[in-house]
């Protein structure tokens, strides 16, 4: 049964693509078009060489050296026709191959990114990154090139086979016995092929996830002097994907060898039993019907090789194509649909009514959250690691939505709307920063593309981080490394708290803004949100810095998934034990 599900799992995830493969058929159909007359210029071109054979060479004709001259340019004729055609094929099929390769990206780029976080906290990017990079290239091959290849051979082979049953039907029925041998040992030895590229796929995408893991690590990695560890279990990771590559060039040629073996049998058989009937007296097959026939059967191994090539290639393409598969079919749970428009105006209300949500097998999440956020509050989110303050801003930007309970923005279901225009109305500057390797202006730019010096200008000096920009060579064309690596961990939180500022947006979420900040920009910085939120914003910030708590209008407290209490931080120090406790050894380990 596990034998029949290998057989027919090429077809299934051919299936799965098809309507990703449906507007390049024009093209392949003109393609295999092209190779087919290819074909029918190769099927003819023994028959030349048939009758300059016994005409010429050994029947002795009068007309014998114009027989050769035209044999000959007939021969050469189709020769150089055939292979101007087949250029003109193989760059349609490359070219074809090509523009699915980005389609198949473009598809699973488009995905990923819609997908929720708890996705990609669960994958290795490592391995993300080589399903986009190489396992879509193999899909491809195997959609275009090989099955136009193994649709053109198909008739080659059954256009052979007849015209070899037209020249002698006993030695064609012989040769018949291997067709089916040679089908069963491909078919088996390719299921072998499939196993071992699904290893070798996973192995390399471990390897590329440890790459991107230890590189970006670096600094870490040599300020612990672990040099010595990264290399060895880098040779490690390398050896096991070495090996898997290994077995799957084992498999790859096992099926090669087997398929020329029995191909090279079958050929000598037939020279075999050729020769002896043209020996044979009276038999009516002459030596130029042999060479006709024997070059139909070498020609027969040509598309059974090429068949065999391309078996190989459907094989990796069939693995490949179910690691896509498996990140295609992972559900997104926020629908990307259009819904209700909102108006321009700013948003008076962001509520929380009964929200809960719990993390797939885990019991991480909120439940029963119950708070609302009004146009001018400047509210904190507190509490400790793990109480779910990031799971309610990502709630509330709907990168999830709630299990139960629902966010209402105005009074309306955050879902009825339409989730771009939502998205507009929020201005994020997250914990972990967030930089390109570009500019800074290209930085800044992520959260208005149409904002000009000027505002640039702005919304740094929100940020505090007017200075630090003046005093980089180029200021604002100054151009970070990779990640923003070149800046200090503080220094990057103020940049991405600028490109939140220049967003605009009349909901601005802030997780951990003070993080890495001296005190007198921490206090600018408060100064700055404060205004957003008296401008008619609604400001909410994750923090766990308690210095910070008593300049906040409100404190939602959060304790294992739940609002404990919320209030003004000395409203909260008298009716939250918890909320005391914690602000107390917070302040304790602080000193």
């Amino acid at each position: 049964m596990k034998k029949l599900v290998n057989d027919n799992s090429s077809w299934g995830v051919a299936r799965r693509f098809s309507g990703d493969v449906a507007p390049f058929y024009r093209a392949i159909l003109v393609a295999v078009s092209l190779q087919l007359v290819g074909v029918a210029l190769e099927l003819a071109q023994p028959w030349a060489m048939q009758q300059i054979f016994d005409r010429a060479l050994i029947g002795r004709s009068p007309d014998a050296a114009m027989v050769v001259y035209i044999g000959s340019g007939c021969l050469a004729g189709a020769i150089l026709l055939r292979i101007a055609i087949n250029y003109v094929a193989t760059l349609k099929i490359v070219g074809t191959g090509h523009a699915l390769t980005r389609a198949l990206r473009l598809r699973l780029f488009r995905h990923m990114v819609e997908l929720p976080p708890n996705f990609h906290h669960r994958q290795k990017s490592g391995d993300l990154l080589m399903r986009l990079m190489g396992d879509a290239p193999m899909v491809s091959t195997m959609l275009v090139e090989a099955s136009a290849n193994i649709v053109t051979r198909s008739i080659q082979v059954v256009g052979t086979i007849a015209l070899m049953l037209w020249v002698d039907l006993r030695l064609t029925l012989t040769l018949a016995i291997f067709l089916p041998i040679i089908f069963v040992v491909a078919r088996f030895l390719a299921g072998r092929l499939r196993i071992a590229t699904r290893k070798q796929r996973r192995k390399e995408g471990d390897m590329a996830d440890y790459m991107q893991e230890s590189l970006g690590a670096a600094a870490l990695i040599q300020s612990m002097g672990r040099e010595g560890e990264a290399v060895r279990a880098f040779a490690k990771t390398n050896r096991r994907n070495a090996r898997a590559g290994l077995k799957t060039a084992r498999a790859a040629a096992r099926l090669s060898s087997s398929v020329e073996g029995l191909l090279a049998s079958a050929l000598g058989i037939t020279v075999l039993l050729g020769g002896l009937r043209v020996l044979q007296a009276g038999s009516g097959f002459s030596a130029g019907e042999l060479l006709v026939f024997l070059s139909y059967v070498r020609g027969l191994m040509k598309p059974l090789r090429s068949a065999t090539k391309h078996q190989a290639r459907i094989a990796k393409g069939t693995a490949c194509g179910e690691r896509l598969l498996r990140v295609l079919d992972e559900d997104r749970p926020v629908r990307m649909t259009s819904g209700v428009s909102l108006p321009p105006v700013h948003p008076k209300t962001l509520s929380f009514n009964d929200v809960t949500y719990t993390y797939p097998n885990t019991p991480r999440g909120v439940r029963g959250i119950n708070f609302e956020l009004k146009a001018g509050d400047f509210v904190a989110l507190f509490g400790e690691s793990g109480s779910g303050k990031s799971t309610l801003t990502s709630l509330a930007l709907r990168l999830m939505d709630p299990d139960q309970g629902s966010i209402l923005l105005d009074g309306i279901d955050v879902r009825e709307l339409d989730l771009d225009r939502y998205r507009e109305k929020f201005a994020l500057s997250m914990q972990a920063t967030v930089l390109l390797g570009a500019s800074i202006a290209e930085n800044l730019q992520l959260g208005d593309p149409e904002a000009d010096e000027a505002a640039l200008w702005r919304a740094l000096e929100a940020a505090g981080a007017g200075q630090l920009v003046q005093s980089l060579s180029g200021g604002l064309d100054y151009r970070l490394g990779s990640a923003g690596s070149t800046l200090s961990g503080g220094q990057r939180k103020r940049l991405c708290l600028a490109r939140a500022f220049l967003r605009g947006a009349p909901i601005l979420i802030a997780d951990e803004p003070f993080s890495g900040l001296d005190a007198r920009t921490s206090m600018a910085v408060q100064e700055s949100l404060r205004r957003h939120a008296a401008e008619g914003g609604i400001v909410l910030v994750v923090t766990h810095d308690v210095a910070s708590l008593r300049s906040f209008d409100r404190v939602v407290f959060l304790k294992e998934g739940r609002v404990e209490g919320q209030g003004s931080d000395d409203e909260l120090r008298h009716t939250a034990e918890n909320y005391g406790r914690l602000v107390e050894a917070s302040s304790g380990v602080s000193r």
